[in-house]
């Protein structure tokens, strides 16, 4: 049975580029899921992880439908790569969606100083705070398989490093 893969970290930590480099470089079948577009989904009215109790219950209903498209690709046959950023219950939730299957829950923590360098080379999306929220949690968390430091590491070298980290599970 093909991997699962989350990619967790804070608010431009990489896992977008280096989910996708991944699954283009590396994988031979694979489906990315974004987390992102998939709370996007719940549109009205959309709230924020960071605001609250109905930020983290839509958060979990987004992690609840990431594992059912997780599950449902895996059984045609394909890799995962699932880009969430893990708080609260998140990981644990995502765990039993997914029991049964090969699961890894990997950390992107480059520096808090990184992620706000990098935050402010893309458009405005969120603001320094809400990146700090996304940091500190990120940083909070201890459920996790393996995590790794890509301050100063490229997309294809975290992914090179995902691939061979794979294939030794």
């Amino acid at each position: 049975m093909p991997l699962i893969t989350i990619l967790t970290g804070p608010s431009a930590a990489g896992k977008n580029t280096i989910g996708y480099t991944y699954a283009r470089q590396f994988a031979e079948k694979c489906a990315v899921i974004d987390g992102d577009q998939v709370r996007g989904m719940y549109t009205q009215p959309h709230i924020a992880p960071w605001h609250g109790d109905e930020g983290l219950r839509q958060h979990q209903i987004g992690a609840h439908h990431d594992a059912l498209l997780a599950r449902s690709f895996n059984n045609l046959g394909l890799e995962v790569v699932i880009l969430d950023v893990l708080w609260a219950d998140l990981a644990p939730m995502y765990r039993a969606e997914l029991a049964g299957l090969p699961l890894r829950i990997v950390r992107l923590l480059p520096t808090l100083e990184e992620c706000l360098r990098r935050h402010h080379q893309r458009p405005p999306s969120i603001s320094d705070d809400e990146v700090k929220w996304t940091y500190d949690h990120t940083a909070a968390l201890t459920d996790y398989d393996r995590s790794l430091d890509t301050t100063n590491l490229s997309a294809e070298q975290v992914a090179q490093w995902l691939s061979h980290t794979a294939s030794h599970l």
